[in-house]
């Protein structure tokens, strides 16, 4: 069984059972969880579905995944950059989540000649500087599961009587939560063990568009 064969695409199953994937968090980057009371880390949590969505379409041979040195000129230290490349057919991803946004944003650069580095689809993805552009990502995948009826949204004078802009109904939590979490969490681990290098820069890139896109 593949990952598109899954009821939840990864990106969705983690941002359902958020508390499997980031530390709680009271501070300025809290989360509430859609599934249950308490709240995590939002931008560790955005960072970690970002690198879930590369590692995903790559498992999915949907992209390849390089990591190219520079060349040390000068005495400068060597700089790293982790380019991904479309390669076979898209995969069916649930809706427009944040698998498919990769992907689609990838294509787009393809079009022209540019930076084809993790570092810049997401910041493209992230589209523009906010206090907190990691909710982008966020939203993304939250609109990716009310899309399809996963979640609903709550709107008007609702909304004051909740935590967070969704309604993740019983059954949708039952689900997620039944979902098999061994695949993602062995794709996740499978990279940090046996391409530590490739972990390290992903993270890092990811985390650097965060940054830059930061108001």
């Amino acid at each position: 069984m593949g990952l598109t064969d899954l009821s939840f695409a990864p990106t969705e199953y983690m941002l359902l059972n958020a508390d499997k994937f980031a530390p709680e968090s009271k501070g300025a980057n809290q989360l509430p969880l859609l599934c249950s009371d308490g709240t995590v880390d939002g931008q560790y949590l955005a960072t970690l579905m970002c690198a879930a969505a590369v590692l995903a379409n790559e498992a999915e041979e949907a992209l390849s995944i390089t990591l190219i040195q520079s060349r040390r000129i000068f005495g400068l230290a060597e700089k790293y950059r982790l380019i991904i490349r479309p390669v076979g057919q898209t995969p069916k991803w649930n809706g427009y989540t944040l698998e498919s946004a990769f992907l689609f944003v990838l294509s787009q650069s393809y079009a022209v000649p540019g930076d084809y580095s993790v570092q810049n689809i997401v910041y493209t993805i992230l589209a523009e500087d906010r206090p907190k552009p990691w909710e982008k990502i966020i939203e993304l995948v939250e609109w990716a599961l009310a899309s399809s009826n996963w979640l609903m949204p709550v709107e008007g004078e609702a909304a004051a009587a909740f935590s967070t802009p969704f309604i993740c109904p019983a059954k949708v939590r039952d689900l997620a939560i039944a979902q098999p979490a061994a695949p993602l969490v062995n794709l996740l681990s499978s990279c940090k063990k046996t391409r530590p290098e490739v972990w390290k820069q992903l993270i890092s890139e990811i985390t650097q568009a965060i940054d830059d896109r930061t108001k």
